[in-house]
């Protein structure tokens, strides 16, 4: 065959290629403007560990005629949107909504993860995340989480989404504000599979004067100011393997760890 013909032949190959995938697509096209929801299906990733968000509050969302997408073509529906509206709940992390081939919408959530909650001086009470942020309690769900009370004073004002790093001393040689030292120590526990399962509660008489309240035994443990803490659990942690399985859980009244490297114990 003659070049020239060659090229004919394969110019005409990829004229009727084209022309297929035009038609193709503009069939496919069609059809996807046909296509209409037929359901919603909502996953909340964690809801074992929490239930700050349900599938009744996501579906909300949806109620009224004009906000049910089901029904609607899925060319029409914003998803974008629906994922901003989504992230408006205070306990969201993430939120995540796409469409499906089986004409499902499919509304992915994320919750956000308290550490340690916080009632000040002042009766505030609200979260702090894994990642330093307050957010709100839930009306609805209360999650097991450390609890610290007592005399505590925000250097700011605790407004949701508020991250508490920021406050972190700014120039050299500012001290750490209380907040975040009880934070730092929260982490510390919650780390740690003994202190996690012992320690349900953190009282704040004063900057030095922090409380410890066990989840197993009858006493209350004086940590003291949060200076060389871990020092401090480790040796209340030899204590309570060594001594009180011999001693008895219920002997004392108080444990009291202030002082460098000593225990001192007071009888009920």
């Amino acid at each position: 065959m003659k070049r020239w013909q060659k090229i004919t032949v394969n110019a005409t190959k990829w004229a009727v290629l084209l022309a297929y995938l035009a038609v193709a697509l503009a069939f496919a096209s069609s059809k996807r403007a046909d296509l209409v929801c037929k359901s919603v299906d909502v996953v909340i990733a964690d809801s074992l560990e929490n239930r700050f968000v349900t599938k009744r509050d996501v579906m909300r969302l949806f109620q009224g005629k004009d906000a049910n997408p089901v029904g609607k073509p899925l060319n029409k529906i914003n998803t974008l949107e629906l994922e901003e509206r989504l992230a408006k709940f205070n306990s969201v992390r993430d939120a995540q909504v796409f469409k499906t081939v089986d004409e499902q919408l499919v509304v992915r959530i994320e919750q956000r993860k308290p550490q340690v909650r916080i009632i000040n001086r002042y009766g505030q009470s609200y979260y702090i995340d894994d990642r330093a942020t307050i957010m709100p309690l839930s009306p609805n769900y209360t999650a097991h989480v450390l609890v610290i009370n007592g005399h505590i004073t925000e250097p700011f004002e605790p407004a949701y989404n508020t991250n508490i790093l920021t406050w972190k001393g700014n120039s050299e040689g500012e001290a750490q504000p209380l907040i975040n030292r009880l934070y730092d120590f929260a982490q510390y526990i919650l780390a740690d599979k003994f202190w996690r399962a012992q320690v349900a509660q953190v009282y704040v008489g004063g900057a030095n004067e922090i409380e410890l309240v066990p989840r197993v035994g009858s006493h209350i443990v004086l940590l003291g100011s949060l200076d060389s803490y871990e020092t401090k659990l480790d040796n209340l942690k030899l204590f309570y393997e060594k001594a009180l399985p011999a001693e008895g859980w219920n002997k004392y009244k108080l444990i009291n760890l202030k002082y460098s490297n000593q225990i001192i114990c007071t009888k009920k």
